[in-house]
């Protein structure tokens, strides 16, 4: 069980395809249910404990091994899409029927697999940081820093380096070897990759059934290098809730995981007082 991903109390489930899956679980005194993935759970967890005071939240770790049934014709896993069918059957096992998905950057993608192909298990889907890619890449600017090095590349991506970035690099470290998996910059952040095609992908965004709320912050060197599908996904997304954060960074869950937490709690109000329910009604 990898519990060093995770921090504070970790639990692993086995699903039917024989693939242990380690997760946490927070706000258990609560009904209504939210369900993260990530690769990691450190600096991710204060976010999920602001969460955890109204809602039941649980936290997935996505995997680079074990049981795949997601394969390309070349034989070769499609993360994008293992990582979506492993949330989708945690949630079976668990017996998760309706609930709220949030994901931040590479946790968005199980979301997305949840759109494409388990909608009515959705409620509504927070999408931080991360959409789909369905326009071509502006710049590289975030994995050309990492030839720097990974503390280049973090430092940039928070507003207060002295007091985060021994937090993140202690993160990163609980990743092991997986952190030069080449799925990390193949599927890590192309969500679009749960479709067959982009034009596939941007279909479902112009008629999407399941309220999306997309979240990005300006100084965002991820949202600079997809600036031009960032911003058409949140042209084109029907119904979707769109939020820039000036000055804000990719690691906003350092810099500020109660305002990521509101956010996300404003969206899930929004979708309870039914607003989205008419927009979607309309397409």
């Amino acid at each position: 069980m990898e519990a060093n991903k995770i921090q504070g109390e970790a639990k692993a489930i086995v699903l039917d395809n024989g693939a242990e899956i380690t997760y946490c679980e927070r706000g258990e005194q609560n009904q209504e249910v939210i369900v993260c993935g990530a690769f990691y759970i450190h600096t991710f967890m204060p976010v999920i404990e602001e969460l955890a005071k109204k809602y039941h939240v649980y936290g997935v770790i996505m995997r680079f091994d074990g049981p795949c049934d997601e394969l390309m014709a070349d034989g070769k896993v499609n993360w994008s899409r293992q990582w979506g069918k492993d949330v989708y059957d945690f949630a079976c096992k668990m017996g998760l029927e309706k609930f709220t998905y949030f994901g931040k950057c590479h946790g968005t993608i199980p979301g997305w697999y949840l759109v494409k192909e388990h909608p009515e298990m959705l409620k509504c889907f927070g999408s931080f940081f991360l959409a789909p890619h369905v326009k071509p890449q502006v710049s590289n600017l975030w994995f050309e820093m990492l030839a720097e090095g990974p503390q280049k590349m973090m430092s940039v991506a928070m507003r207060k380096p002295e007091q985060g970035l021994p937090k993140k690099m202690a993160e990163l470290q609980s990743i092991g070897p997986n952190v030069n998996s080449p799925a990390v910059p193949e599927f890590g952040s192309a969500a679009e990759k749960v479709w067959d095609s982009v034009e596939d992908c941007d279909e479902a965004l112009r008629h999407m059934t399941v309220p999306v709320c997309y979240c990005f912050g300006t100084k965002d060197p991820i949202f600079r290098d997809h600036y031009d599908s960032n911003i058409y996904a949140m042209e084109n997304t029907l119904g979707a809730r769109s939020i820039i954060l000036q000055g804000e960074c990719h690691l906003m869950e350092i810099d500020c995981p109660d305002r990521i937490a509101d956010e996300m709690m404003k969206f899930m109000e929004t979708c309870d007082a039914g607003f989205y329910e008419e927009l979607l009604e309309k397409r």
